[in-house]
């Protein structure tokens, strides 16, 4: 299988990437005057460039001329492609999204605000297939109009709507997803049906349309543990030494369910009714099984101890009588989140008033279930270097039962839940002015209730007991070709079987079996209920000049006020005891955007903001727990103020063609107030604690450039001028307190450089594309390595080693109306590599799975 595998994957590689330069071999039968049609990329590249080009702010926009057409399975991906853009990956696919090096991102459907509860407050852009997308908007700049809340930039998710099509649309997708390690083909299928008709003197449209996916994943993991400082390895000399490694083998399964609906009535030119829905559903299905073997504190033969050369960094080493546990693990995660929008909109000449009326409803759930066994290895030797460090087992059968004793059950949910409520009124008002084109204003209203429910359970055996009598619960680990079964790790060893610990019945007889008496019970100091409304208001001038230099822009202001409740506990002493907080603020946030236009084709955009980004949920949780014995306690801070930013853009923009740009971008933020957790001291009745939570901190800058372009090449002859090329590259340099609050640092997870690239081709019915993208290192958190009683730990910064990531397409039209396509997602296998400061300090690798994609788009 093994074999098969890798030929299909070399085949498809070599297909797609090299299909490119085919191709134009195979448009030698084509005629001398075969004219360019505007449609699929090249259509998809000039509608994105006329809405940046358009665009009354500094956007950058992804379109997809048809269902399907999108180059990216889900929203995540996609948005990877725009400049200034830096994603993080989840078990081989697309997770958060940063702009500009700011996580702190607005998310909203055609101009809604919308969320996914789970204590945050974004939207979790996994959840939405992007095949249910006419495009993306990513707005790096705000006017007065858009909905306050993203100091990064806002991301405007746009649905198709019916009366967007000439009359009946019948159109999607049908595909297979072979993923190489998970060893599964998946299905991805979407459509859409749309339609309008004549109604008296007016129209009226109606869309549907529907996605459902699934992937199979695995990840190989493998992490050395944080290092400590020993002095027994080698007399007189201090080793950074790790403190073990730890496992896990990850695979599961992923659904993803999006379902779109939109009504528009337009009874007559001046006058448009309308009502919008959307469902999503995210659904990931995870096991994890795995060795963690921790050797912290416990002896080493010194006679195998090496360092590597130069430094005073463990190498490799053999560990003795290290007690380990093997895991078997459940996790199970469930995104819901539905939408619903009625509205009208009326015009007057060119002036119009619109209002719309918004419900939202959403739910995250996770339940995680682990069962243990314990066991203690005569000797473990572990070398660090190589792609796959080594852990090898000497001196007893991991095989066997009868080696192991039962460990800890551990049972945890999260509930969380919450909607929200919110109305709009918003008018445009045209101005028959000579500088002064429009005045606009609105108002808009905005409740938001969420919640959190914890139900915890942990609990090992009272004594010592022997694995061998509940020997139905365990199983040889089912993968013994962990990191392509390197004879480095061990792969045969007992761990449970992680179907009897999902379910809550098949785990609650688990418990009962091995004879725990506790019973998983919510954890009453960490339950909350929060409330939110915001009542806002703007206010925006567009003005324009005329002339040998014509410039035109706007100006604003959004004015917000927002009041929040909260309803939470805190444990003093171990009594849980209510704790209530209200509060309110009004903040003020003006913008401006200018653009200047020395030729048709050549525009400077200039543009000056304030924006802001209110606490998490969860960093805003009344949770307080104190130990009066200890004068220790931790919790969230109902006390935190928004993260404000003041932003400064500027833009130089050059289309030389319909699909033909380059750009030249700057920018500047300066961010107050951002959240870290830090140690206070507070006197709660008469006692002195040092409290651990998270703070507002001080101010932090980040600046950078990006430059990028795009063109096909229609000066080259046939069949040559199909080819055409995407490029972009982004420099980001970034100071803030958001790890250590004495010391400014990288923004986490910002890699100083990102780049795209993408070779394209679309001529005679055959379209490629080959993309590559690429993050440098970026710091994933902050160490801190004990030095002993009295001396500062040492700060070790935790880097992740800087990737590329490489996807491909082709496609080709049987007829007008059907396209079969092959993809391929991670055809380079990225590995994972993250470090203590030094590569000679390692912390984990880990492999995703390859994607090879397959099927047909069809468009009646």
């Amino acid at each position: 299988m093994r074999v098969i595998t890798r030929a299909l994957t070399g085949a498809a590689t070599l297909a797609i990437i090299g299909g490119m330069s085919a191709t134009a071999h195979a448009q030698d039968a084509a005629s001398a005057d075969d004219s360019i049609v505007v449609t699929g990329i090249r259509a998809s590249l000039e509608s994105a460039q006329e809405r940046k080009r358009t665009a009354d702010a500094i956007v950058d926009s992804i379109v997809a001329d048809d269902i399907g057409k999108l180059p990216d399975s889900n929203t995540t991906e996609a948005l990877q492609r725009i400049s200034g853009i830096q994603i993080s990956r989840d078990r081989g696919e697309g997770g958060s999204v940063a702009i500009r090096g700011l996580t702190q991102v607005l998310t909203t459907i055609n101009g809604r605000d919308i969320f996914t509860a789970g204590g945050g407050r974004g939207y979790n852009l996994q959840d939405f297939p992007s095949e249910l997308l006419g495009g993306v908007d990513v707005y790096k700049t705000p006017t007065a109009d858009l909905i306050e809340g993203g100091i990064g930039g806002v991301i405007d998710l746009r649905t198709r709507k019916p009366l967007d099509f000439d009359g009946f649309e019948l159109s999607g997708s049908v595909r297979g997803r072979y993923e190489t390690l998970a060893d599964k083909i998946d299905p991805l299928v979407s459509a859409l049906v749309s339609d309008r008709w004549n109604v008296g003197g007016g129209e009226m449209g109606l869309l549907l349309s529907g996605s459902y996916q699934e992937r199979s994943f695995r990840s190989d993991v493998i992490s050395n543990g944080a290092p400590s400082l020993r002095s027994d390895i080698i007399p007189g000399q201090q080793i950074y030494t790790p403190n073990g490694d730890y496992e896990p083998l990850i695979n599961g399964k992923r659904r993803r369910i999006g379902l779109q609906g939109a009504f528009q009535w337009k009874p007559n030119p001046d006058l448009e009714i309308f009502a919008e829905a959307g469902y999503q559903e995210f659904r990931s299905l995870q096991q994890q099984r795995g060795l963690n073997n921790p050797t912290n504190g416990r002896a080493v033969d010194p006679d195998t101890v090496t360092l590597y050369e130069g430094t005073s960094d463990f190498k490799s080493g053999t560990f003795l009588d290290v007690p380990i546990t093997t895991y078997g693990v459940q996790r199970d995660t469930y995104d819901k989140n539905q939408q619903y929008t009625i509205g009208a909109k009326q015009f007057f000449g060119e002036s119009s008033i619109s209002s719309e009326f918004t419900y939202q409803k959403s739910t995250n759930e996770l339940y995680y279930s682990e069962l243990d066994l314990a066991t203690v290895l005569p000797r473990l030797t572990i070398d660090t270097s190589g792609k796959v460090p080594s852990a090898l087992v000497d001196g007893i059968d991991l095989s066997d039962i009868n080696n192991y004793n039962i460990g800890p059950l551990t049972r945890s949910e999260n509930h969380y839940k919450g909607d929200s409520y919110a109305g709009r009124i918003d008018g445009d008002f045209k101005i028959d002015n000579s500088f002064l084109t429009a005045f606009k204003a609105g108002f808009r209203y905005q409740k938001l209730s969420t919640s959190f429910v914890p139900i915890r359970f942990y609990q090992g055996p009272a004594t010592t007991t022997s694995a061998a009598a509940f020997a139905g619960l365990f199983e040889s680990m089912p993968f013994k070709d962990y990191f392509d079964g390197t004879s480095r790790l061990e792969h045969d060893y007992l761990t449970a079987i992680t179907s009897n610990l999902g379910n809550a019945a098949d785990w609650e007889n688990v418990r009962q079996t091995i004879g725990l008496t506790n019973k998983p019970a919510v954890d009453p100091k960490s339950v909350y209920n929060m409330s939110e409304e915001t009542l806002g208001g703007y206010a925006r001038l567009d003005f324009g000049t005329s002339g040998a230099i014509p410039i035109d822009g706007n100006i604003g202001v959004r004015v917000i006020k927002t009041k929040l409740s909260i309803d939470g506990n805190q444990a003093v002493n171990g009594v849980v005891e209510p704790a209530f907080w209200d509060s309110s603020y009004v903040s003020a946030l003006p913008s401006a955007n200018l653009r200047v236009h020395f030729t048709d084709r050549l525009q400077l955009r200039l543009a000056a903001s304030q924006s802001l980004t209110r606490p998490n949920f969860s960093q805003l949780s009344p949770a307080l727990t104190l130990v009066p014995a200890q004068g220790q306690g931790s919790g969230g801070n109902p006390n935190l103020k928004p993260l404000r930013a003041d932003a400064f853009d500027a833009s130089l923009e050059y289309y030389f063609s319909r699909t033909g740009s380059l750009y030249l971008a700057g920018f500047y933020r300066k961010v107050k107030g951002f959240i870290f957790t830090n140690g206070n001291t507070q006197t709660i009745d008469g006692i002195e604690y040092v409290i651990t939570q998270p703070t507002n901190g001080r101010s932090g800058e980040i600046k950078g450039v990006e430059i990028g372009g795009q063109t096909f090449f229609d000066f080259l002859p046939g069949p040559f001028d199909g080819f055409g090329i995407q490029a972009n590259y982004t420099y980001v340099d970034s100071s803030t307190p958001a790890i250590i609050p004495t010391e400014l640092t990288p923004l986490p997870n910002l890699s100083k450089s990102s780049f795209n690239v993408a070779g394209l081709y679309e001529k005679g019915g055959l379209s490629a594309r080959v993309a590559y993208n690429y993050r440098s290192k970026y710091l994933s958190g902050i160490y801190g390595l004990s030095h002993g009683a009295g001396v500062p730990p040492e700060l070790l910064p935790v880097y992740a080693k800087g990737y590329g990531w490489l996807d491909a397409s082709i496609g080709y039209d049987i007829t007008k109306q059907i396209t079969v396509t092959l993809e391929g997602s991670n055809l380079l296998q990225r590995r994972e590599f993250t470090y203590y400061g030094s590569p000679t300090r390692p912390n984990g690798r880990s492999i995703d799975d390859r994607q090879i994609m397959a099927g047909i788009r069809f468009k009646l």
